[in-house]
């Protein structure tokens, strides 16, 4: 048995046992007036007063695990239930406020985006009659060809791919020329490097997103643009995989740590440049699946039904019929190879070497500097510091393109502000508020939302400066802030990000032990409000 027999055996064994649990998030109940919500805190827990209809998705989910050998005999009844789904989103589409996700009357992009494209698939397959569902596609075309998203290019690029099956359906809502224009900004969000704009820089895990909505998108149109997309976005990929053997974790934008499979498969069967790269990837990334701390074993319930089940289902389906053809590609030998890369554009310094040679190293440099080391089995991960002042925390391990760096002979000098940051607690009170003023501000609402827990403007008056000396087997860095007021408590960063993302914080091993392996000396002082610290981490 080769890797890639290996890779889809594992990865079928999980998608067994995901199937379950993304059908217990939907209302199974033909004779409930909620059959077909896949949202189940709300229609069973009645925990929320809206159904989030980005959950909608599970329904396409649903539908393609009927064509899993393990869930075949149930074919027909997923198939009803991923109807019925479809017939649940087009009520709700159709509603003031649509499309809603975190809050009611929410107007908001990446539920119209993702929603859309599971529903107008099912419509195309012939899963629920198009006339079903053509009045939400109404209301989602419209708000699809006149919105925008360009910081997160993952839901844009989903968009696009909605917006390119809607045409197929319905190709009266969605005018060529209109299509077209769209297509053309959301192109020029992928960068030289092959990486799509998220958050002011690259993510893995939503990369993975945007490359299987690529493949939606080629697909449902033919045009060659987006192999061209796919291909350069498999490059990038093919940079990072081989040193972590996974994503890249609080080194993403937005401090994910998911890689989704299908984009990567369907390179696989297409053929291609990209189709050696993909199959030493896959392997990589999915081989080790039946450990318990592989990290499609912390992605929640809630995102298996909003995008990674049915990638993860397409995904197993696709490869199961190469498997049964004998059709494995030969990888391409990216293990073995040493590599030292610095990509400018995004600020990533990628050292990938082979354990018997040295310390492999990935640095973000416009993360602050935070670094993590591998060699063999031994791991560090530095996320840099936390300063609290008050209620106020400020941080250094925050992705900016306001931090400045300078290339020295033996490593790095990073240089910026930390950020403040302040954590927000729920309280029926603020709900309250919410629901005012969304019913009144519905989508107006989400910049001041995103402000608070995105996007900080505001940099601290507190300076960070970070060097990094890079060895064989030996890394030295020396942190100083400056400007601290009294009383200012300072300790190191773990791994837990403060940017919200909704996909991030799953569970990783760092989150309980940041180095294993690797001696660590660190000294700190703080005199006059400066604090210095000088750490080493030694690979013995």
């Amino acid at each position: 048995m080769n890797d890639l027999d290996r890779t889809t055996d594992g990865l079928a064994a999980h998608v067994d046992r995901m199937v379950p649990r993304i059908l217990s998030q939907a209302c199974r109940d033909p004779n409930a007036p909620a059959y077909g919500a896949f949202d189940r805190d709300w229609w069973h827990y009645r925990i929320r007063d809206f159904p989030s209809i980005i959950l909608q998705q599970g329904g396409y989910a649903a539908w393609l695990a009927g064509g899993l050998k393990s869930w075949a005999p149930g074919q027909a009844g997923l198939t009803a239930l991923a109807a019925a789904s479809a017939r649940f989103w087009n009520r709700r589409a159709v509603r003031h406020g649509a499309f809603e996700e975190y809050y009611p009357w929410e107007h908001a992009y990446p539920p119209a985006a993702f929603s859309t494209l599971a529903v107008m698939k099912l419509a195309a397959a012939g899963v629920v009659p198009s006339d079903s569902v053509r009045a939400g596609a109404v209301v989602a075309a419209r708000q699809l060809l006149r919105r925008f998203e360009p910081e997160a290019a993952n839901q844009q690029v989903a968009g696009l791919a909605a917006l390119a099956w809607l045409r197929k359906v319905f190709p009266d809502l969605a005018p060529e020329p209109a299509f077209a224009k769209v297509a053309a900004r959301t192109l020029a969000l992928q960068s030289d490097e092959g990486w799509f704009m998220e958050y002011g820089g690259p993510d893995l895990a939503y990369l993975s997103v945007a490359l299987d909505a690529l493949w939606d998108l080629l697909d449902a149109t033919g045009d060659q643009r987006y192999r061209d997309a796919i291909e350069r976005a498999v490059a990038c990929m093919a940079e990072y995989v081989p040193l972590m053997r996974a994503s890249i974790g609080m080194h993403n934008a937005r401090n994910t740590d998911y890689i989704l499979p299908y984009g990567l498969v369907r390179c696989l069967a297409a053929g291609g440049p990209s189709q050696a790269l993909a199959a030493a990837l896959l392997p990589m990334l999915y081989g080790n699946v039946q450990s318990p701390d592989h990290f499609l074993h912390a992605i929640d319930d809630r995102y298996h039904c909003h995008y990674s089940g049915h990638s993860l289902i397409r995904a197993t389906r696709l490869l199961r019929e190469l498997q049964a053809g004998g059709r494995w590609p030969d990888p391409g030998p990216l293990a073995d190879t040493a590599v030292e890369r610095l990509l400018p554009g995004c600020g990533h310094y990628l050292r990938r070497r082979p354990a018997t040679d040295g310390v492999s190293v990935l640095l973000s440099l416009r993360k602050g500097g935070v670094l993590t080391a591998l060699r063999g089995a031994d791991r560090v991960s530095d996320f840099g510091w936390v300063v609290t002042v008050g209620t106020t925390q400020h941080v250094s391990h925050w992705w900016s393109p306001d931090w400045s760096w300078t290339r020295e002979p033996d490593g790095f000098t990073v240089k910026g502000r930390l950020t403040p940051h302040r954590e927000l607690v729920s309280t029926p009170a603020k709900h309250a508020v919410l629901r005012l003023l969304s019913l009144v501000l519905g989508s107006g609402l989400i910049p001041a939302l995103k402000a608070q827990l995105i996007f900080k403007k505001r940099p601290s008056p507190y300076g960070f400066e970070r060097r990094i000396v890079l060895e064989d087997a030996r890394i030295r860095i020396a942190d100083r802030i400056t400007g601290l007021p009294a009383g200012a408590q300072i300790e190191s960063a773990p791994r837990a990000s403060k940017r919200h993302v909704s996909s991030a914080d799953a569970f990783h091993g760092e989150d309980l032990r940041l180095c294993v392996g690797p001696v660590c000396e660190r000294t700190t002082q703080c005199e006059g409000g400066v604090f210095r610290a000088e750490t080493v981490y030694s690979f013995t």
